[in-house]
């Protein structure tokens, strides 16, 4: 994955580019744009992995211990949305380049 517009950005950049990635109707910069564009496949890979993490934790933890079990299906419904969110906001972002 290519960041180099992201890395480059300071620390305040860095949190214009979180809210124009994750927020709509968001006023920013070429280079914030360019930068959550950037953002954008590598949220979404790391959600990939949240959730995977996720069901192994569920799968492992169904018969044992429940309590744990219904926290973790709790936490992969947030995380699923989550990544539901960020494919549409990467996508969106996509189309706003182009």
């Amino acid at each position: 994955m290519k960041l180099d517009v992201y890395r480059s950005c300071s620390r305040h950049e860095k949190r214009q580019v979180l809210e124009a990635f994750w927020h709509t109707n968001v006023e920013s910069s070429s280079r914030i744009h360019d930068a959550a564009v950037q953002y954008g496949p590598y949220a979404v890979a790391c959600l990939v992995a949240v959730a995977a993490e996720l069901v192994v934790v569920i799968v492992a933890s169904l018969h044992r211990v429940s309590v744990i079990s219904w926290i973790a299906v709790v936490v992969e419904a947030v995380v699923v949305l989550s990544l539901w969110r960020a494919v549409v906001r990467s996508r969106a972002l996509k189309r706003e380049l182009a």
